[in-house]
């Protein structure tokens, strides 16, 4: 375990970069065309990706780049000839199996799609409307590659999992954090709380930290411990407008908002189900190769989560 926590260190001081990329194409009445793509300035495979259009469409004005939270922003308007984009196909070349993929939002009058591009189907047809299943499917996957890559949601529940003194423990604590980051998931997409970015990825970090104290702390009979349940509840309140604000930054389609929110949230369960049951069993096959944990591991374990969430809090800190 130990080990496995110093191979993803240089990982986990990345925090939960999504790694995915952002296309938004706007149509209006009279077929111009507004495009904004957004890639992550950390994705060394982003610029490596490029987008292709109808052979009669060419790009009439470029802005300038421009770097805005933690996204490389491109936007262009285009003109297509009076003819636009319905009936047309849109295709990206670059995207390899180790992309997250391009999230492509389209809109018009008429018609509206949505779709998550990946190297097995780099493509998207404008020909018919997007269906209810495509678009949950889309929001599911988000949701499950947001949570993978969220290493600082995964620190949190590897911490409820050393924390929990039984299966029954760990899964009441599961439970209560998974219900409070759904209502503050749901509040502040729906606009009714909004707090400040910075604000809460710091308090985020903090969270951690309160949990890897409480590692590292020999009392068997600590409030947290007797409560982690509750504990788990209540900072899951704050994971919730974690989760919340990368679902801002990709954008709910506005005719299936509840839909499309509700896949989101549930994608971000099935991942964590999946994490919970890795680390579970690659705790067991420790457990049964040691026969006896050694007090050191636990200890040095909770430092290394003490650490890493240290940093990101004083980094986001001063982003303030």
């Amino acid at each position: 375990m130990l080990k496995f926590l110093f191979l993803l260190f240089p990982f986990l001081l990345l925090a939960h970069q999504s790694g995915l990329s952002y296309i938004n194409i706007t149509e209006d009445v009279n077929k111009h065309i507004d495009v904004l793509y957004k890639s992550p300035l950390q994705d060394i495979n982003a610029n490596k990706i490029s987008i292709n259009y109808p052979s009669y469409c060419s790009i009439t004005h470029k802005n300038l780049q421009k770097i805005q939270n933690g996204f490389v922003i491109n936007h262009y308007t285009m003109d297509f000839q009076k003819k636009g984009l319905l009936d047309a196909r849109i295709w990206i070349d670059g995207l390899i199996k180790q992309n997250r993929g391009v999230l492509i939002e389209y809109k018009s009058p008429k018609r509206s799609k949505t779709a998550l591009l990946r190297a097995d189907k780099p493509f998207i047809y404008l020909d018919k409307k997007s269906s209810n299943l495509t678009l949950f499917i889309s929001y599911v996957k988000l949701g499950i590659h947001h949570i993978l890559s969220g290493y600082d949601y995964l620190l949190f529940v590897l911490s409820l999992i050393l924390l929990a003194r039984n299966i029954k423990v760990l899964l009441y604590a599961v439970t209560a954090f998974t219900l409070s980051h759904s209502i503050t998931l749901a509040c502040a997409m729906l606009g009714l709380v909004d707090l400040p970015v910075v604000f809460i990825e710091a308090m985020i970090a903090l969270s951690i930290l309160f949990l890897a104290r409480e590692l590292a702390t020999p009392k068997e009979d600590t409030l947290t411990k007797r409560h982690l349940g509750v504990i788990a509840f209540i900072f899951g309140l704050l994971h919730g407008f974690g989760f919340s604000n990368v679902l801002k930054t990709i954008g709910l389609p506005q005719d299936e908002i509840p839909l499309s929110l509700f896949a989101f949230n549930l994608g971000i369960e099935v991942g964590q189900l999946l994490f919970i049951l890795v680390v579970g069993f690659v705790l067991l096959l420790f457990k049964n190769f040691m026969k006896k944990e050694p007090k050191h591991i636990r200890h040095i374990t909770a430092y290394l989560i003490g650490i890493i969430s240290s940093f990101w809090f004083i980094q986001r800190v001063f982003s303030f």
